[in-house]
């Protein structure tokens, strides 16, 4: 293994790591507390959480995946008039969307020849990163703004 097919594996543990901490911390939030948010305008918990997975089956659409189309009904969760959604149901959202996420960046191997698709996919991996860590760190100040345990990573 080269230093960049370190660096990749890494990262996308890394991210994998957060993605579990994500689920442990959203688990056994109450509907309450899903609804908390820091102010009336701002997100609250289960909408970020929503938003996450809403951001990465977008993004998949977007770059025409076949293999994401069973997340369309992940597509609403982002509209203002959406319901919100349960822990259980997030939790799924979450599983669904990594599984498909993690099923496209991570196909081949590291004896493939490198090229332009592999070095979008590259970057295509710190896009959705950088996604979903400001929203997890959203996620555990509200809840540590009330006392909760947040992402523990």
């Amino acid at each position: 293994m080269n230093r960049a097919e370190i660096a990749e594996a890494r990262a996308f543990q890394a991210w994998h790591n957060f993605n579990e901490a994500l689920k442990r911390t959203i688990a056994p939030l109450t509907e309450e507390q899903l609804g908390l948010r820091l102010g009336p305008e701002l997100r609250s918990v289960g909408e970020i959480a929503e938003h996450i997975a809403f951001g990465r089956a977008l993004w998949l659409k977007n770059i025409r995946v076949e293999s994401a189309a069973d997340l369309e009904p992940l597509l609403v969760w982002d509209d203002p008039n959406d319901p919100p959604r349960t822990a259980a149901e997030i939790m799924a959202g979450l599983d669904e969307s990594w599984a498909r996420l993690g099923a496209y960046l991570m196909r081949g191997s590291a004896e493939d020849e490198y090229s332009d698709k592999a070095e979008e996919q590259l970057y295509s991996i710190w896009g959705m990163i950088d996604h979903d860590l400001p929203h997890g760190g959203e996620i555990s100040m509200i809840l540590g703004a009330r006392g909760l345990p947040g992402l523990e990573l």
